[in-house]
């Protein structure tokens, strides 16, 4: 992690606008392309989830302006930010779960797979994670909600105030004729984020998940 001088930062001008804003977070919904890995997620080893949450986790820690946080003053950009996806256990009730970002997929699998089946024995609140007032106790993390029984066109996402942490959200697989698409929200806080890096991040999706079934293949 880095903090980010903001004497010599090119978006000094653009973040002091936009954070003082009452609302300064911005959703946007579109689909990503996810037809080559669809197709032979059999071969993965591993859960459609864990590829999936991979294939966004990989994309959003190729941005810079994804891996960054407002804290208090200071802007501060992490080398690593891990996914924070929601488990759902008994009596229907859900519990965080943090999953530790790897670059390689089957050691990210191993990890997330054990780490998801933990959660699902242990449904809470993760005091680790929360502190008693509910604020997150780190925010080197992307959170991304799924959504896997219907698409939603758009959906609205619920963050503490001040929370700058990149929120995404993804639904149930579209087929449309030959291709698979994930309907995808993300909703970033505008001082850090413009759409031309949510651009990128969809082409690393998209990319990610092209490289991820190459190699189910290869």
């Amino acid at each position: 992690m880095r903090v980010i001088d903001q004497e010599s930062w090119p978006r000094r001008e653009h973040f002091n606008i936009f954070r003082g804003f009452d609302h300064p977070h911005i959703s946007v919904s579109l689909p990503i392309d996810m037809t080559a890995l669809w197709q032979r997620r059999r071969q993965l080893g591993a859960s459609p989830t864990t590829a999936l949450v991979y294939v966004l986790a990989r994309a959003a820690n190729r941005v810079p302006e994804l891996r960054q946080r407002i804290r208090g003053e200071q802007v501060v950009e992490h080398d690593i930010i891990h996914p924070l996806i929601p488990i759902l256990g008994d009596e229907e009730m859900f519990t965080p779960c943090c999953l530790a970002y790897d670059a390689c997929f089957r050691e990210f699998a191993v990890g997330a797979e054990k780490r998801i089946a933990e959660a699902k024995d242990n449904v809470s609140l993760d005091e680790w994670l929360y502190d008693q007032d509910g604020n997150l106790k780190r925010d080197d993390l992307l959170s991304i909600t799924i959504i896997p029984w219907f698409s939603p066109t758009s959906l609205s996402l619920t963050r503490p105030s001040g929370d700058s942490i990149p929120l995404l959200s993804y639904g149930k697989i579209l087929r449309k004729e030959d291709r698979f698409e994930l309907p995808v929200s993300i909703d970033f806080h505008h001082g850090l984020v413009d759409g031309l890096h949510v651009a990128r991040f969809i082409a690393f999706a998209e990319e990610a998940a092209k490289d991820l079934a190459a190699d189910m293949t290869g």
